[in-house]
């Protein structure tokens, strides 16, 4: 097993400084002024093995050259962005080996996004309102590449390629259901084996699941439950959404339009 390595952090306010510094900068002017260290940074005082300056150069070129392949620095699209996030994630989390505790700091995420890999970043995600405080670059929850190694991390990689981005936000962006890898996997499972057998839209049919979920949440630990309990809990609960969606849709296409619409609107009843 590789070793785990913690990495530089980058102070919140040293962060926005460097956002509002390279915000509307040319791409490749991005990538000159990038740098494998900062004198600025900080480590987690106790930890033993720090990320040597030779992995973050071999990570920078990793990033590159998928973002190469994704056609960098042309403007992405929202598909092609979409492409290169799942091509990005696997190779992200394999290849950084970070302390898992350390990715909860947003000081780390904020060294890769504003001094590792800005060109990449804000190609991804350009910061068109110059945002001081943008979440996709300031090491936040959302940030670019944070985003992808908490999907894989949590989903692991085939689940996590075969997710739409907002079906990954409404696992992962609720603790009750995120914090619990095995709890997320098991939702992603279900609704990727289960929701796309069904008319109705991937990510109405998921909203409408962890809503319920957390719901239940509240009474009943699911992390608690054994994996076939939860496997068939999160099943069933995929299945009622999916009722829900396409009794939804009957109701509506059947419903007779009301008469005071209908002169509203200058139609003859």
């Amino acid at each position: 097993m590789s070793r785990l390595h913690v990495y530089p952090r980058l102070p919140a306010h040293i962060a926005e400084q460097l956002l509002t510094h390279h915000t509307g900068r040319d791409l490749v002017e991005l990538r000159r002024l990038s740098a494998t260290a900062d004198p600025r940074t900080t480590w987690y005082p106790t930890a033993p093995y720090r990320v040597a300056e030779d992995d973050l150069r071999a990570l920078q070129q990793t990033v590159r050259a998928i973002a190469t392949e994704a056609n960098w620095p042309a403007p992405l699209s929202k598909t092609s962005g979409t492409a290169f996030d799942r091509l990005l994630a696997p190779a992200l989390y394999r290849q950084m080996t970070i302390v898992p505790a350390d990715t909860a700091s947003e000081e780390v995420w904020s060294f890769l996004s504003l001094v590792l890999l800005p060109d990449v970043a804000l190609w991804r995600f350009p910061n068109p309102l110059r945002r001081p405080g943008y979440d996709r670059i300031i090491g936040r929850p959302r940030n670019v590449y944070r985003r992808l190694w908490a999907r894989i991390h949590s989903l692991g990689e085939d689940l996590g390629a075969q997710l739409y981005e907002d079906e990954a936000v409404a696992i992962l962006e609720r603790p009750t259901l995120g914090a619990h890898p095995r709890v997320a996997r098991a939702i992603a499972h279900a609704h990727l084996t289960t929701a796309g057998e069904a008319g109705a839209a991937r990510t109405d049919i998921l909203r409408i699941t962890a809503r319920r979920l957390r719901r239940l949440a509240v009474v009943v630990s699911l992390e608690s439950l054994d994996d076939v309990q939860l496997a068939e809990l999160v099943r069933r609960y995929t299945k009622e959404a999916i009722d829900q969606l396409q009794s939804e849709r009957t109701t509506s296409a059947y419903s007779p339009v009301p008469t005071q619409v209908q002169a509203r609107s200058g139609a003859r009843p």
